[in-house]
């Protein structure tokens, strides 16, 4: 599912306009990444939990060229399904 048919889907089991729908999904999406941008976890009951995971700095290996190098320590968005959410993707 891309964005556009969970917006036509919400409209339709909802009941409010399409354009009202994108407009609510859009700021939600837009709020949920400055959240966790900024270092915070952002928990959803029932849904999950997204927060930045931190990595240390490391040493790696570029397998093509066969030389050493350092991947910085970064940051990056994970997401962690609550417990109900698991349970119901194991029924598939």
């Amino acid at each position: 599912m891309i964005k556009e048919e969970l917006i036509k889907q919400v409209a339709k089991s909802t009941g409010i306009g399409i354009c009202e729908v994108r407009a609510v999904i859009e700021a939600a999406l837009k709020e949920t990444m400055d959240t966790v941008t900024n270092g915070n976890t952002l928990y959803i009951r029932g849904f999950g939990t997204l927060y930045p995971k931190h990595y240390q700095q490391k040493v790696a290996r570029d397998l093509r060229n066969n030389k050493t190098i350092v991947i910085a320590e970064h940051y990056t968005p994970h997401f962690r399904p609550a417990k109900s959410f698991k349970d119901r993707t194991k029924k598939l």
